[in-house]
């Protein structure tokens, strides 16, 4: 992502493109303003805090809760005070929740005086220390799956050679294309029971668009008993293509997406929401870019004192089922050296599957 710099007033030399540079690197989001508080120059960490890619509203736009923004900002400007605003909440303008530490001072450049604000997310600095955790837990859940492997592959042979026994002998052609469905999935299901016992990337890589995979679990949806969900589709259209193993996270975001479903009572909305997210760190790397799979559902929500164990084996919240289905979902997305992440509350869930982008 190239610097975002006022164009009326780029860096005169290569010292200041310098210095640009050095702070469109910086995890803390950096905004710099005039006395009309428009840019004059943001990183990419600020984008990304603020939930755009291009073409920032001013940020007197910003909703904040319980304070106005706009008139801190006029506050410092005016009497050269710097204050710090500790765990400051707002919805960025993606509507997405965030909050940061934001500092807000003045400096001179050439008798010209600005004003500087640092965003440094808090709940983020958590979420890196949680991630770590969840990447050491990840390597126990391995070895549990391998004990179970050979319980699924059984039946799952089965299965295969069941539907292409009904392929040959289907009377009624119209209806093929649920026999191939089966045998297409039951190959997917073996190979992802497969990779889990693997500890190493997938050599089953290959190029597309993730909008290729949320389209394809959607579908595969619609053939079930969800007449009371409704799903939509958010997306971002200038994601580029990324390398990864696509049964891999077609798995993974099944099993998400069947527990959104789980969680709603009567009927309910399911949205599928893609974005790309800049200066990303998962585990102990920093990405310069991940791409992003938001499963949002408005069901009952995940109870708090369970939000740090769901991606744990046989933790569940639901009176069925094992409790395998996220922890195998996390599993597939760590071999594609991402990472599943939770916020909930009552109404609202979401799921983000974090995945770097390549093409290598």
């Amino acid at each position: 992502m190239p610097i975002k710099l006022n164009t009326k007033r780029k860096p005169s030399d290569n010292y200041s493109r310098f210095n640009y540079e050095v702070l469109d690197n910086l995890r803390t989001g950096i905004l710099i303003l005039d006395h009309d508080l428009d840019y004059i120059f943001s990183n990419s960490a600020a984008y990304a805090i603020l939930g755009i890619s291009s073409n920032l509203p001013k940020i007197t736009n910003l909703e904040c809760e319980g304070l106005d923004l706009e008139l801190y900002l006029k506050k410092v400007f005016g009497n050269n005070q710097s204050i710090i605003l500790r765990d400051l909440k707002f919805k960025n303008f993606d509507s997405s929740e965030r909050i940061v530490d934001c500092n807000i001072s003045t400096y001179y450049v050439n008798k010209m005086k600005y004003v500087l604000v640092e965003l440094n997310e808090t709940a983020r600095l958590y979420n890196i220390s949680l991630d770590k955790s969840l990447l050491e837990q990840q390597k126990a859940t391995r070895e549990m799956i391998k004990g179970l492997s050979h319980e699924i592959k059984n039946p799952l042979g089965g299965i295969m050679g069941a539907a292409q026994l009904i392929d040959k002998n289907l009377k009624d052609k119209s209806v093929i294309k649920f026999t191939k469905i089966i045998a297409k999935e039951s190959e997917r299901l073996l190979k992802m029971i497969n990779s889990l016992t693997s500890t190493s990337t997938s050599n089953e890589r290959e190029i597309l668009c993730i909008h290729e995979i949320t389209d394809h679990v959607i579908d595969l949806f619609k053939y079930d008993k969800t007449e009371n969900i409704t799903f939509l589709k958010d997306y971002d259209p200038s994601i580029p293509e990324i390398i990864l193993d696509k049964n891999q996270i077609i798995q993974s975001l099944i099993n998400v997406v069947k527990n959104a479903i789980q969680a709603i009572v009567g009927s309910g909305t399911i949205t599928l929401k893609t974005r790309t997210m800049l200066k990303y760190t998962i585990g102990d790397i920093k990405y310069d870019l991940v791409v992003k799979i938001d499963c949002i559902d408005d069901g009952i929500g995940i109870p708090e004192e369970k939000i740090n164990e769901i991606f744990f084996p046989m933790v569940t919240t639901k009176n069925e089922g094992m409790g395998l289905g996220l922890t195998i979902a996390q599993s597939l997305i760590t071999q594609n050296k991402g990472l599943i992440e939770c916020q909930s509350k009552q109404g609202k869930t979401v799921f983000s599957l974090i995945l770097p982008w390549s093409q290598d």
